[in-house]
């Protein structure tokens, strides 16, 4: 009877501990060192590094600034200095808003606690939120306003997964996800569309696994021109659920076809520069790099990594045909983003057309299941 009592709360423990709340980094695209701090529903207590300092209530606002790998607080006439941490903990499921200095005004309402740090000399703050309340605001951030429910929770899920799998990413800097493209979109809580929360609370808890169990790589992008693509031609390195396929769904979307015309001066200067030296032959004789294959673009001396082109020239993908003129070079491309896994658009199309949000990660990952989180638990012991 022992035995099993002490399994129990063992296991009543780790479950807990799956269930920790998520450490975002806010505002980690700019660099500032004071931000106002507002309630906008509910108290928060505030703490430098242990010690309670005093309660924030709604309508106030308290200014955190970081100096010399310290970080202060400023409020009601009075500054505390010289903390390592200063917390903000909720009172009752709180509501906040942080306004840097010198940044345009911000409407993002945040839920759950802030953490505030000082590192490589600014100011970072940490939302500590729980993960259904991050992943409703990962929906509207990454996906806007106006879709159909059944888009949306698939959105949840793979924003959890993604989550799930990628808390250790960003250990170095306080928190474990940042907000932006590097990891994934986050703007607080949804403000415009209120079926990113009942999307979330639909699917609360499921994640997608591999063969073996495992949290997948749950990439996503915004179009994949009517195909993905298998891993290994974005990423260098094969996956077995991310495996490209025709796509038909996306082909009618916004993003689905695209073009961009660069100066023919602009286009010999980028590839004299990737060439290193010698002479250019004129885009009349001949055309350079006009031969394309999955990977590379090229001619009979250079050849350029179709990846390395979407980023230098600020192209929306690496499905792209070139065409030469006498004057300028047209890039006749398809889709926006890397092509890995699911797309967006193709996915939004499906649940207009009544597919379920299951059938539409079944559509877009091979070979994956969909289980509760803490049935990971089980399946690993």
């Amino acid at each position: 009877m022992m035995k099993w009592f002490f399994l129990c709360v063992l296991m009543v423990c780790r479950l807990a501990s799956w269930a920790d709340p998520i450490l975002i980094g806010m505002h980690c695209q700019s660099n500032y060192l004071r931000c106002g701090i507002s309630p906008v529903e509910g108290n928060y207590q505030v703490l430098g590094d242990d010690k309670v300092l005093f309660t924030v209530s709604t309508g106030q606002t308290a200014d955190i600034t970081a100096i010399s790998g310290k970080v202060n607080i400023f409020y009601a006439g009075k500054n505390h200095s010289g903390f390592r941490k200063i917390t903000w903990k909720t009172e009752n499921h709180g509501e906040f808003k942080a306004q840097p200095a010198a940044q345009k005004p911000s409407n993002r309402i945040y839920q759950g606690d802030l953490l505030a740090f000082s590192i490589n000399g600014h100011l970072q703050l940490v939302n500590r939120i729980d993960i259904e309340d991050y992943v409703a605001g990962v929906i509207e951030a990454e996906s806007g306003a106006g879709s159909e429910l059944e888009y949306y929770k698939v959105q949840a899920v793979i924003s959890r997964t993604y989550a799930l799998n990628n808390r250790t990413r960003h250990l170095d800097s306080n928190y474990e996800i940042c907000d932006g493209t590097h990891c994934q979109v986050y703007h607080g809580k949804p403000r415009k569309e209120p079926l990113a929360e009942e999307a979330a609370k639909a699917t609360e808890d499921i994640v997608i696994v591999d063969h073996e169990i495992n949290l997948i790589t749950a990439a996503f992008h915004s179009n994949c021109g009517g195909h993905t693509v298998n891993a290994e031609v974005a990423w260098s390195k094969p996956v077995p659920y991310l495996i490209g396929r025709c796509d038909t769904f996306c082909v009618s979307m916004p993003h689905s076809h695209w073009e961009k015309r660069l100066p023919a001066e602009k286009w010999n200067s980028y590839i004299k520069q990737k060439r290193g030296s010698g002479d250019l032959a004129s885009l009349s004789d001949g055309g350079i790099l006009g031969e394309c294959n999955p990977m590379y673009c090229h001619d009979s001396t250079l050849q350029i990594p179709r990846r390395a082109m979407r980023t230098d020239l600020k192209l929306r993908s690496t499905q792209f045909d070139i065409e030469h003129t006498s004057g300028e070079v047209i890039f006749k491309g398809r889709g926006f983003g890397h092509g890995v896994g699911l797309c967006q658009e193709g996915a939004m199309r499906m649940s207009k057309l009544g597919y379920s949000y299951k059938d539409i990660i079944h559509f877009y990952y091979t070979d994956v299941h969909l289980i509760q989180r803490r049935m990971l638990l089980f399946f690993k012991d």
